[in-house]
């Protein structure tokens, strides 16, 4: 049996020992000494450490059973012709099961099943205790920084009083003007009182689960954007795969499984090796008497009817089995719903945060114009306070959305099964999965938990491109427009030949409007594939900051889809690249969701075998024009499928 130490979450940090630690790695320090703390960790520590000994007391099945009676006494008896004496009896047995109806082997894999539950559900319990200790530490440091923000609005309102206060005494200002900031200062005063009061709770509740008080200064904590996955199938594909919570369930349906085929050793016989040695000496008649006694034998016993207990503790078994199907598909549900809603609060907040802070931004300074028109007699007073409150409660939105979004990062990392090493958070003392079993379960996550993505339902998705494309005008377009590389014709002469794509297929039979026209392409304007081709540019305009492909442009990639199809050993890189105007890591990863866009429609819609579509996103590494122009930008932004033998 692996002998892991009762202290169970003694993590191996020496920061955990300095006070000034939380500066440093703050969301780690304060996950490490939750964990350290949390009495659920300890109780699933222990509930695991059990399990081992359940293996341990299964196993013991399959050795044999040495057993030693001896009794010494005086005895009486009225007949014969000694009616007192002494008489001493020893016996050993030894019994060796031979078949018990693998009874003791499903028993055995039963509580290895336990134990692997219970080491998940030990996982499990910790990544909630860091995500409950880091969410805590993000509420102090929001509350906090929302206090100071009420505390700078009720100095405005303060100055803004005093100014007014000396204006009504000197006859200037109407005393209607002091009433009305007199009540502006309350609010503003109950404010501060509202987010003292927030700050307050959120530090209690940081105390009960990290088991300290915050320190006064804190560190910001900040988590890397790279953790998170390009689309919401990605991430459920990632979670079915780590979540320990999911894979306690797939263990315990093993388990139950290993109880009903234990429970079928009923209706099997049992047969024992036993070997027994005995002696008994009896003093009568003045003559010590030994006798002993030895057997070794094969011992056969088969229950023919017990009542029906052995037929309804199968069904029962049985039942119990369903049970654990239910409870697996009900974790199914739980991580897709909890996931679901984690990813689209980081999507909604990412799209919200440029909003909030253009709101902010402008607020600030309508509240500066204001108070210096209001001095020259230019706004009332009332619009200075309605500045004011504005501008107040636009900050507070922006750093509520701040923490908001970072929460829900450390939500979607907890239901991936990735918080912990994100965190850089785990007890040296917890075994790995290769330390407790060499057959780890495989599973087959997309036909057990169907992906769905939520969002793609709704009108949220039309309305964020229709805001972006009105946002980026001259970014809209994506596809290389022809006029851009020829001269501008002079002869106004009509044309009935539409191509806007160039490629020599006009309009009205151009099934793929927008292949480059650099491409081959056949009759319908679609690209060519032939046995050499090795680098296609596939012609898909996406819409400015989306990665979200259109339906009139899926011809492209079914093309692409029946050449992989035809050629089995083939396998494609769709490669993502951006334009470089912008910042350099947006870019990198909007490229890596385009890619992933195209190769997920490769595999999803078109069932092409994941193993032979990659996808990769260069951003602005490749770049076919280095400059910044409509031109060079409508060139670098663009899509290639590298085709590569097997």
């Amino acid at each position: 049996m692996p002998k892991y130490q009762t202290d169970c979450c003694k993590f191996n940090l020496e920061r955990s020992t300095d006070p000034n630690a939380n500066k440093v790695m703050p969301l780690t320090y304060a996950s490490s000494k939750a964990i350290e703390n949390n009495p659920d960790v300890q109780e699933a520590w222990h509930a695991f450490r059990s399990s081992i000994y359940g293996v341990d007391a299964a196993r013991s099945g399959y050795l044999p059973s040495v057993d030693v009676s001896a009794s010494a006494g005086y005895e009486r008896r009225n007949y014969g012709t000694e009616d007192k004496y002494n008489r001493n009896t020893a016996e050993l047995t030894v019994t060796q099961m031979l078949y018990d109806g693998f009874r003791t082997s499903n028993t055995v894999d039963r509580f290895k099943r336990i134990q692997l539950i219970r080491y998940f559900e030990l996982i499990s319990q910790t990544e909630k205790t860091a995500l409950e200790a880091s969410t805590a530490f993000l509420d102090v440091q929001k509350f906090k920084e929302l206090v100071e923000l009420a505390e700078a609005n009720l100095k405005e309102h303060e100055s803004v009083y005093q100014q007014i206060e000396q204006s009504v005494s000197a006859g200037v200002a109407r005393a209607a003007d002091l009433e009305q900031i007199n009540g502006r200062l309350s609010l503003a005063q109950s404010n501060v009182l509202t987010e003292y009061a927030n700050l307050h709770d959120v530090s209690a509740r940081y105390l009960r689960i990290v088991g300290e008080l915050p320190l006064q200064e804190i560190k910001p904590a900040n988590l890397n954007e790279s953790n998170i996955p390009i689309s919401i199938n990605q991430a459920l594909d990632i979670a079915y795969k780590n979540s320990p919570a999911f894979y306690a369930s797939l263990y315990n349906i093993e388990a139950q499984k290993a109880n009903a085929q234990a429970q079928k050793a009923a209706f099997h016989p049992n047969v024992d090796l036993s070997a027994r040695y005995g002696t008994q000496d009896r003093d009568e008649l003045g003559l010590n008497e030994t006798r002993t006694e030895a057997r070794v034998g094969i011992d056969i016993r088969y229950n023919i009817f017990n009542g029906g207990l052995d037929s309804a503790n199968l069904e029962q078994a049985y039942q119990d089995v369903n049970i654990a199907k239910f409870q697996r598909d009900k974790s199914c549900v739980d991580i897709r719903q909890n996931l679901q809603i984690a990813y689209n609060n980081i999507s909604i907040l990412e799209n919200k945060l440029p909003a909030l802070d253009q709101h902010r931004t402008s607020s600030n300074k309508v509240k500066i114009a204001y108070k210096d028109q209001f001095d020259i007699g230019q706004r009332t007073l009332l619009d200075v306070l309605d500045a004011e409150n504005e501008s107040f409660q636009s900050n507070r939105s922006y750093t509520v959305a701040l923490y908001d979004r970072q929460s829900a990062i450390l939500t979607m990392l907890a239901e991936m099964g990735k918080l912990l090493p994100t965190l850089n958070v785990m007890s040296d003392k917890y075994p790995t999965l290769k330390e407790l079993t060499d057959d780890p379960i495989v599973h087959n996550a997309e036909n057990l938990c169907p992906n769905y993505d939520v969002a793609a339902t709704l009108n949220r998705k039309a309305f964020l491109q229709k805001k972006k494309k009105q946002d980026n005008a001259y970014m809209s377009v994506t596809a290389m427009p022809r006029y851009l590389d020829i001269p501008i014709e002079t002869n106004n002469t009509p044309t009935t030949f539409l191509d806007d794509d160039g490629d020599g297929v006009p309009n009205e039979q151009d099934t793929c409007p927008s292949t480059p026209s650099s491409t081959n392409v056949d009759l319908s304007g679609c690209t060519l594939y032939t046995d050499t081709t090795s680098n296609v540019e596939i012609g898909i305009p996406f819409s400015a900051d989306s990665s979200d492909v259109r339906s009139e442009y899926i011809q492209e990639i079914s093309r692409l889809a029946d050449f992989l199809k035809e050629n089995p050993n083939k396998t494609v890189e769709i490669q993502g690249h951006a334009s470089l105007d912008g910042e350099k890591t947006y870019n990198k990863k909007l490229s890596e969701k385009r890619a992933f866009a195209v190769a997920e429609i490769l595999i999803q819609q078109f069932n092409i075998d994941p193993k032979r579509v990659k996808s990769f996103g260069y951003g602005t590494d490749q770049p076919r024009i280095n400059e910044i122009s409509v031109r060079a930008n409508a060139a670098n932004r663009r899509i290639e499928a590298v085709i590569t033998e097997v």
